[in-house]
C-alpha cells in the first residue's frame, strides 16, 4: 500500500476506528517503513496530548449572560420583523388607497395595473429599510460630535 494511503489511515488507527485487517495492514507498514513510522509515532504522542488536555469550563454566570443576550438580540430581531412587515404593509395599504381608482379602472390595462402595484410594494420596503438604516446609523454614529 502507499504511503499516502498509510498516512491517512494512522491517525484513524489511533482513534481506533480501524477493521482489525486495516490495523494489521499498518503494522507490517510502519516495520518496513522509516517515514511513516515516524509519523505514526508522532500521531501517537499528539493523541497522549490531545487526552491529557482539559477545557476550562466558563462559570455559570457568564453562561446566563451568554443565554440572555442570544435571546434579547431573537426578540429584537423579530420585534424589528415584525415592525418592518407592518410598516411595509401599512405603507402599501395607504399607496393602494391613493391609486385605488386606478386599479379599479376596467379600462386601465392589467400591466399597468401590476406595474403600479409593483412600484408600490418596492417603494413601502425601501423606505422601511431606509428609515431601519437610519436608526441604526445613527446609533453608531462614530463622528456625530464633530463640527463642520
Amino acid at each position: 500500500m502507499d504511503h499516502q494511503k498509510i498516512k491517512e489511515l494512522i491517525s484513524s488507527y489511533h482513534d481506533k476506528h480501524l477493521s482489525e485487517e486495516q490495523k494489521k495492514m499498518i503494522e507490517e507498514h510502519i516495520q518496513q517503513c522509516e517515514e511513516c513510522r515516524r509519523e505514526f509515532e508522532e500521531m501517537g504522542k499528539f493523541e497522549e496530548v490531545m487526552q491529557k488536555m482539559e477545557l476550562k469550563q466558563p462559570p455559570k454566570e457568564m453562561w446566563q449572560v451568554y443565554w440572555a443576550s442570544i435571546y434579547n438580540r431573537l426578540e429584537r430581531r423579530i420585534g424589528w420583523i415584525l415592525l418592518s412587515i407592518g410598516a411595509i404593509i401599512m405603507l402599501f395599504f395607504g399607496g393602494y388607497k391613493a391609486i385605488e381608482g386606478i386599479i379599479q379602472d376596467p379600462a386601465t390595462p392589467l400591466i399597468l395595473k401590476i406595474g403600479a402595484l409593483t412600484v408600490l410594494g418596492g417603494l413601502a420596503i425601501l423606505l422601511v429599510s431606509i428609515g431601519r438604516e437610519r436608526i441604526f446609523v445613527r446609533k453608531r454614529e462614530r463622528y456625530k460630535e464633530v463640527v463642520k
